[in-house]
């Protein structure tokens, strides 16, 4: 009966394990920068100031998301690269 137990936990945990990296990719990240408003017709200088720092403030954000998302990407194709490696290496030192 212990046993029976101790298997079904095991089958739980692959099955998890198996089921949350396919859960990471259902969901693609999407930037939280605030997009500045242009006004219709600007009726100081002030206004037009403040509007130019939101605009850079907005493309600085959108910035630091891609190079985020640039690096994330980075890192998940040299896992990639790193995984094709060791199947080499297995390949080449225990299977010949």
């Amino acid at each position: 009966m212990m046993q029976l137990r101790s298997m079904k936990f095991g089958i739980g945990i692959v099955g998890a394990a198996i089921a949350l990296p396919v859960l990471a990719d259902m969901f693609a990240p999407s930037h939280s920068c605030y997009e500045p408003s242009k006004p219709y017709e600007f009726t100081s200088q002030w206004e037009v100031d403040q509007f130019n720092s939101e605009v850079e403030d907005y493309r600085s954000c959108i910035n630091r998301f891609v190079e985020e998302q640039q690096e994330a990407a980075a890192a998940h194709q040299q896992a990639a690269q790193d995984a094709i490696g060791d199947w080499n290496s297995f390949v080449q030192y225990e299977l010949n």
